[in-house]
């Protein structure tokens, strides 16, 4: 790729991030327990949750939506709402000016995989155990819609642009990059807090404990959030006096229609790079998405094969917080900002990020990761 050094970002870039996860709340949490590898798993408390199927789940620690948001606003709010709102709340602190003129130019972009399973779960077992159906508790019920993170955190925040939610799994986080790139694109805002969530909950157990049978490869469930912040042009991020991480080049998604998740894989990243313009030699680091259940064997293998075992990230994020599913796309790319910046150096290089459901969905982005300061 000719130039690298010297070219200003034209595209979208990523200018601030924040996080709840495992780890903990906030940014220097996720740092540094990405950089010391922190153990994160434990027993989950049944006083808390109820009889769940994991042994072991990897929990953001001392989590509760009122205790940390406060009793305001916040009466019947879910577990996948309260974590995306607390993460937002982290980087607004940072960049409280693009909610400065009322929110208006300032999207939300939220993956989830299909919003509140408890949400749903409450909502129905209410129903069955009311003395009729419609017999449910008001509070429970916009739990139950899908956009219910998205939403909540828009109001919570007074967020007044496009508000989006973006259901597909564990490639969610991606496809709503590439839905908030495309709005800067088209000059619908100046600015848009890219997002995914995941909760952890008796009802998410059960349903992935049936859902993977025996598998092999499951992994802990996690759960968290992850912001991005995206801005049209590195020049107009510095013109607002932000710093630019990295650029946005491309993002493709694709669906396997042919039980070859691998070769859906390979052709989705390969249209990635050809999209970025660039090619594999150029890619420096690559990771995959390394939640049980999804063939991460098959990614990770594939990733090597592509850009050689030097360039592929280890450990996976997935390995340290457990599956974040919606989210774990957006943790990847967190992983991969921080990583580079403790490293320092030379961060003008390509890296390459992927994704893959059970369901067949696929997703691969190529992102370049910019000097800090130039």
């Amino acid at each position: 790729m000719s130039g690298t050094e010297t070219n200003r970002a034209t595209g979208p870039v990523i200018t601030a991030w924040s996080a709840v996860s495992p780890f903990g709340v906030g940014r220097e949490a996720f740092e540094q327990g990405l950089s010391a590898g922190h153990e994160t798993a434990g027993p989950p408390d049944i006083a808390e949750w109820g009889v769940v199927a994991d042994a072991s789940a990897r929990l953001v620690p001392d989590f509760r939506v009122r205790e940390v948001l406060g009793m305001t606003g916040t009466r019947g709010l879910d577990r996948a709402a309260g974590l995306v709102i607390t993460a937002m709340r982290e980087l607004l602190r940072d960049v409280p000016e693009i909610v400065s003129d009322g929110g208006f130019k300032t999207a939300v972009v939220l993956g989830t995989t299909a919003g509140s399973a408890q949400g749903y779960a409450d909502v129905t077992r209410a129903s069955f155990e009311g003395r009729r159906p419609q017999d449910v508790p008001p509070v429970a019920l916009p739990n139950m819609a899908m956009n219910r993170s998205a939403s909540a955190s828009a109001i919570f925040h007074g967020v007044r642009g496009p508000n989006s939610t973006i259901a597909a799994g564990r490639v969610a986080g991606l496809i709503a990059l590439e839905y908030g790139r495309r709005l800067l694109v088209e000059h619908r805002v100046d600015t848009v807090m890219v997002g995914a969530t995941e909760e952890y909950s008796q009802a998410r157990s059960w349903l992935e404990y049936h859902r993977r049978p025996g598998s092999e490869d499951r992994v802990e469930l996690g759960e968290g959030s992850a912001v991005l912040l995206l801005e049209r042009s590195e020049a107009e991020a510095l013109a607002a006096g932000r710093s630019v991480l990295a650029e946005v080049l491309s993002v493709t998604s694709r669906v396997d229609v042919n039980g070859d998740p691998a070769e859906a894989l390979q052709r989705c990243v390969s249209a990635s790079l050809e999209a970025a313009g660039v090619s594999a030699q150029d890619v420096r680091a690559a990771m995959s998405s390394s939640c049980g259940g999804t063939s991460e064997s098959m990614e990770t293998r594939l990733l090597t094969r592509m850009f050689g075992v030097e360039a592929v990230v280890r450990p996976e994020i997935g390995s340290l917080i457990g599956d974040t599913s919606a989210a774990a796309s957006l943790f990847q790319i967190l992983a991969l900002l921080s990583t580079a910046q403790r490293r320092g150096g030379d961060r003008d290089h390509l890296v390459v990020v992927t994704a893959a459901d059970p369901d067949g969905a696929v997703a691969g982005a190529v992102l370049r990761l910019l000097p800090i300061g130039r």
